[in-house]
């Protein structure tokens, strides 16, 4: 069951890259809507989840909007989300969301070292070569538009770094991620004086914005913090490989995007930097 679970969740990542993509590109919808509209509908999906399970169940497990932990699980899901949206204006579906899991797996690491792990040789080198491979999207002819928007890519990834780090060994998953989207949804009143009106008669940005914030992202998180002590943090960073091929596929599938030679190598570099880090980590804990 919890195979499963796993793989529902790998395919509800990668839908987010491509429904922020799609929204944005195809129907010109602004980043910081996309992010409002996402962050209200996977606020409201769980707290009605959590409701009835709390009725179901008799318990009241929540977390205090009073408490540190409400709005740290808030804060890093709000740059996350906020700045992966701003990302995607410019990047394609596959190319973000390569930018995001290798940032996110480098940012796992250095969690580690900070709590005290020495890394070896090898995982060094590990970093070195996905850092390389990340600097090769910046240069001129990769096809990206501007190289701020990886840059913004990495910030989102190190906001959903602290998301991760949070949800380490949660005991009340449903709660944890409900609080996270509660809190995220009030940090983002922030972005309303940037949005643009939306054109309600254009319906479809806002259903793919309300998919991605309801289904891909709620439930997907949920069923993340679900899986994740099942995982282990480890092999947790080696499926979350798995994220950036799906996006590319359903970018080429739905968006016709393409890749250039320079990106593959890139993107080649970088799930290779990332394998070399996390088996040298796997081989130094056994």
């Amino acid at each position: 069951m919890m195979v499963v679970q796993t793989a529902l969740v790998l395919l509800a990542f990668a839908a987010n890259s491509l429904l922020c993509r799609w929204a944005l590109r195809e129907y010109s919808f602004d980043s910081e809507s996309f992010t409002i509209i996402r962050l209200v509908a996977g606020a409201v999906i769980l707290s009605v989840l959590l409701w009835y399970q709390n009725i179901r169940l008799g318990s009241r497990n929540c977390v205090c909007p009073n408490s540190r932990r409400f709005w740290l699980l808030g804060l890093g899901l709000f740059v996350y989300a906020s700045a992966f949206s701003m990302a995607y204006v410019s990047l394609d579906t596959g190319v973000g969301a390569f930018v995001l899991f290798a940032t996110v797996q480098l940012g796992l690491q250095w969690v580690n070292i900070w709590r005290g792990a020495r890394p070896g040789a090898w995982q060094l080198v590990g970093m070195l070569v996905s850092i390389t491979g990340l600097a090769l999207l910046l240069l001129p002819g990769s096809a990206l538009s501007s190289w701020w928007a990886v840059l913004l890519m990495v910030t989102a990834a190190l906001g959903w770094t602290g998301f991760v780090v949070l949800g380490q060994g949660s005991s009340t998953p449903l709660a944890d991620v409900q609080a996270a989207f509660v809190a995220a949804s009030l940090l983002s009143i922030l972005l309303i004086p940037f949005t643009v009106e939306p054109e309600l008669s254009n319906w479809r940005p806002l259903l793919l914005a309300v998919i991605s914030g309801a289904i891909a992202s709620g439930l997907g998180y949920f069923g993340w913090y679900r899986v994740l002590p099942w995982l282990g943090i480890h092999r947790a960073a080696q499926v979350q490989l798995l994220v950036p091929g799906l996006a590319v596929l359903m970018g080429a599938l739905v968006l016709s995007e393409r890749l250039t030679t320079l990106m593959l190598l890139a993107m080649g570099l970088i799930v290779a930097g990332v394998l070399i880090a996390i088996r040298a980590r796997r081989s130094v804990d056994t």
